[in-house]
């Protein structure tokens, strides 16, 4: 029997179709952990903001599914990444020997001699000149305008045999030769001298300041301390506190200073002024920045009236409230400036044991002080006994008529 050729194409379509049904199909790539991480990488990039450059990816071995332990993997801990590499066989650890890198340090500073820096340039505190053997021990001389060259000698003899290593001494405004002899006998003898341009109040001084600068700088005075206490109301003009008339007057005398060879003290303040000493610094270098005149900072120091009184030895705000007045400057400043106390002193007539303890705590501080705290000078080194003619402040002088404060006997004498 013939079988119909229809019949014979419809067998074969069928075989074919069962064939092809039969035929395995191609697993998918898995795709590998270097791969997932890179698509990770991809992701969290697109979202940083520019200014970040993410690591580059490791790429991670593929996967292997020969070598993947059968044993579960612990859970990740909060914070890891969990992985999906194979866990090799546990090594037996070894130390390693680690070397301690040397320590980083910044560039040399380089001292030039102070009158090599020009006013653009920022003189450091260590260029400022200090005493041979500098110890930081000071004192305020008589509080008088000139003495006679007997009481110059008399107390310059004291100083000497006190250890004392800088003395603050008042000048008559910007008169010149009443404190030759003085300012002689202590470079002389090697004793730093710090003058004190006398104004009782913040009128403009009357006279050539830089003549003056130019008379005592060849003599030996480095250091001009410019106006005093502007935070109390009795030393300003205008009858009350002004750091803004403060920075502009003081500015105008610090510039005639500093082209003249000398190095401008500014501050001078007074703990008990009726201005807050510390707000009144603080808004006099925002004044002098807003000015211009701050380029001045570069070559001035800082006068600080630390009174201790009898105050706990760690008092912030006594002896130690140089280290405020600095943290102030280097909020303005980026740095510190030199730092010399023209005032200060611990009172208790009744009882001298405790004063001499409070002064030697003072003087003995200096001996490991910051580095930018250049001298501490006590008020008052006499008073009567060198001429002078206010007795408000005979109390507070170490040298009185028929007596001598036993600090000076008992520890300066001793150089402590």
């Amino acid at each position: 029997m013939r079988r119909c050729p229809q019949v014979y194409r419809c067998f074969f379509v069928l075989v074919v179709l069962l064939f092809t049904g039969c035929q395995p199909q191609m697993l998918a790539v898995i795709p590998t952990v270097a791969s997932v991480a890179e698509a990770a990488q991809t992701a969290v990039s697109s979202a940083l903001p520019p200014t970040f450059t993410p690591a580059a990816a490791t790429p991670l071995p593929t996967l292997d599914t020969g070598q993947v332990n059968a044993t579960p993997t612990a859970k990740a801990k909060p914070g890891e990444i969990p992985t999906q590499t194979a866990v090799p066989p546990t090594a037996t650890l070894r130390p390693t020997a680690t070397t301690t890198p040397p320590p980083t340090t910044g560039p040399t500073l380089i001292i030039k001699p102070f009158d090599r820096y020009p006013l653009s340039e920022i003189m450091p505190y260590q260029a400022f000149p200090t005493p041979t053997g500098n110890n930081g021990w000071g004192i305020h001389w008589i509080p008088t305008i000139k003495q006679e060259p007997g009481v110059v000698d008399q107390f310059v003899a004291e100083v000497v045999h006190m250890n004392i290593k800088w003395v603050v001494f008042l000048n008559d405004g910007v008169r010149v030769g009443d404190n030759d002899y003085l300012v002689d006998q202590l470079v002389a003898h090697g004793i730093m001298p710090v003058m004190r341009l006398f104004q009782p109040t913040l009128q403009p001084y009357d006279g050539d300041i830089g003549g003056l600068v130019r008379h005592y700088r060849a003599r030996g005075v480095y250091y001009y301390q410019i106006y005093n206490e502007p935070n109390t109301n009795v030393e300003n003009t205008q009858s009350f506190a002004n750091p803004n008339l403060y920075a502009a007057e003081w500015a105008r005398v610090a510039r005639e200073v500093v082209a003249n060879g000398g190095l401008p003290g500014i501050g001078a303040l007074s703990p008990g002024g009726e201005y807050n000493h510390y707000d009144f610094l603080d808004r006099t270098l925002r004044a002098l920045e807003f000015n211009g005149d701050d380029d001045l900072l570069n070559h001035a120091w800082l006068s600080v009236h630390n009174y201790h009184g009898l105050r706990p030895f760690d008092d912030p705000d006594g002896f130690l409230l140089f280290r405020q007045y600095d943290s102030i400057v280097q909020s303005h400043l980026g740095r510190s400036l030199p730092i010399i106390g023209t005032e200060a002193g611990s009172y208790n007539p009744d009882n001298r044991a405790q004063e001499t303890e409070l002064i030697r705590y003072q003087y003995g501080y200096m001996a490991t002080a910051e580095p930018y705290f250049l001298a501490f000078s006590y008020w008052l080194l006499a008073n009567r006994a060198g001429g002078g003619f206010d007795d408000s402040w005979e109390w507070q002088a170490l040298f009185q008529p028929g007596f001598t404060h036993p600090a000076v006997t008992e520890f300066f004498y001793h150089g402590g």
